[in-house]
């Protein structure tokens, strides 16, 4: 029940009693203002309606701050999210009440953020670009990330009880069309030009690591995370378990399918065995440096960019290795070779994953096999190699032959 009062100060002031029992209030100096608001609010608690009228007020930051810290979620997903709530969210929303945003607002915000550049490119901040129409606008992908953050905050907020809003101003925005990605990997004559950059500016190791990247298509952090107690070394196979992340080693793999057994190649075992020698069954077959784990960042920039500057499909050297001295073999162009058509294309670590998956597809294995040797969860994520089977084209070629021997004819 609700009742109106006038306060000392000669305002009115209406007091309801909600459905928890608790007491809800309003003042104003028109007595017609708090009536009505007494009344609409009876309605809603009487329609079912049992929130308090003082919940949806609370900040977007301060909403975020509470379900933020109850999830239970991946410590690698969790700074993901962080970055992007940072970077994106808290700007433009952290101050609006819950209840304040609007679908056309945030619509309007996802036009803000097509016309929004990246923060960092290629891992160089936006202020090293001399000229900023040289700096890429935010891709599809990452706006719907960005979006999805604020969905997903409003999700939460509507199953509390009571709910802080009725409705998620979020949900089925009208987003950018996120465009399908083509399938980078390296040639063969290109995966042996690194092969040998890596051994001789890193050593046996790397080489052996590129290798088992290349052929069984584990993910980075499966193989940095790779201990020698999961391989069995006597039928050639491993075991994908731990998977070391930058925010330690993770006892358990990406998916279900993720913890699979995979074959390795002979070549690659023996490489990898004469890295354990003089070492503990249980160690890590792949070791940082500077000893422990294997860091994906260390691993990109001072391992794997290094060498795949320095490769040569001609055998050659580059510019930057002179002064490496006896380890130096000539290749065809001599010394040392700046020819650009000699150079391998320069692909992130992720390469080697696509690498194995499109030379198994290439030699006739069937996609199922790729899916279970890569741990793909989704079939789905494996048809994306489908058109490099051989034969793949098979039947338009063919009908392409008909047609040419119908109209011969």
């Amino acid at each position: 029940m609700a009742y109106i009062r006038r306060l000392p100060s000669g305002l009115y002031q209406a007091t309801v009693r909600m459905p928890n029992g608790k007491r809800t209030t309003k003042t104003n100096k028109l007595k017609s203002v708090v009536d009505k608001w007494a009344k609409q609010l009876e309605a809603q608690f009487n329609q079912g309606d049992i929130r308090d009228p003082k919940v949806g007020k609370v900040r977007v930051a301060a909403w975020r701050e509470r379900w933020a810290a109850a999830r239970v979620i991946e410590a690698p997903t969790r700074a993901k999210n962080d970055s992007l709530w940072r970077t994106h969210c808290v700007p433009k929303w952290g101050d609006w009440p819950m209840q304040a945003v609007q679908r056309v607002d945030a619509q309007a915000w996802v036009g803000e953020l097509q016309e929004t550049r990246r923060a960092k490119h290629l891992g160089r901040p936006a202020e090293e670009f001399d000229d900023s129409d040289e700096i890429p606008y935010l891709s599809a992908a990452t706006i719907h990330d960005i979006v999805g953050q604020m969905s997903s905050l409003y999700r939460a907020a509507m199953k509390e009880h009571p709910p802080l809003v009725l409705t998620n101003p979020f949900a089925d925005l009208d987003l950018p069309r996120r465009s399908a990605s083509s399938i980078e990997f390296f040639e063969r004559a290109e995966a042996e030009a690194l092969y040998v950059a890596m051994e001789r500016l890193h050593g046996p190791q790397w080489r052996t690591l590129t290798e088992l990247g290349m052929d069984v298509g584990l993910r980075p952090g499966e193989i940095y995370g790779l201990h020698g107690h999961r391989v069995d070394w006597i039928r050639g196979q491993l075991r994908v378990v731990e998977v070391a992340t930058r925010h330690g080693m993770r006892q358990y793999p990406k998916s279900m399918k993720s913890n699979r057994t995979a074959p390795i190649p002979p070549r690659t075992l023996e490489g990898m065995s004469q890295l354990m020698v003089g070492r503990e069954r249980e160690a890590l077959v792949f070791v940082a440096p500077e000893g422990g784990a294997v860091q994906d960042n260390v691993f990109r920039t001072r391992i794997w960019y290094t060498a795949v500057e320095a490769a040569r499909l001609c055998g050659g050297r580059s510019p930057g290795e002179v002064g490496l001295g006896e380890r130096w073999v000539p290749g065809r162009c001599g010394e040392v070779c700046d020819d650009p058509a000699h150079r391998i294309r320069r692909y992130p670590p992720r390469v080697m994953r696509h690498t194995a998956a499109s030379w198994l597809v290439q030699d006739g294995v069937p996609l199922y096999d790729v899916q279970a040797l890569l741990g793909h969860e989704s079939f789905q994520t494996t048809q994306r190699y489908a058109h490099l089977a051989p034969d793949a084209h098979d039947k338009v070629i063919k009908s392409w032959e008909r047609r040419s021997t119908s109209k011969a004819n």
